[in-house]
């Protein structure tokens, strides 16, 4: 009887513990997606700035009004290319 009782509570802290590595397991996935969501936003942004500061480096100016056009950026297609598959 003793034995049996052992038994059953070893399976049910068993399922627990399978429970909250479940849990767990998910609490990390859902985190590692956040960090990769991060890395690549970063990346974009990134690149972005190297972009800009090519173009006022060609521009041969420091003046950042010469990049904008009213209050837009213009970026070519290729680098908008680049922008949204990295998204």
């Amino acid at each position: 009887m003793v034995v049996v009782q052992e038994h059953e509570k070893f399976n049910k802290l068993s399922k627990q513990v399978q429970q909250q590595l479940s849990e767990h397991q998910a609490l990390l996935d859902e985190e590692t997606q956040r960090v990769k969501s991060l890395q690549m936003e970063l990346a974009a942004k990134e690149s972005e700035i190297e972009y800009l500061s090519q173009k006022m480096a060609l521009n041969g100016s420091g003046d950042t009004s010469s990049i904008h056009s009213g209050n837009e950026l213009e970026l070519d297609d290729t680098l908008l290319g680049l922008f949204v598959c990295r998204l």
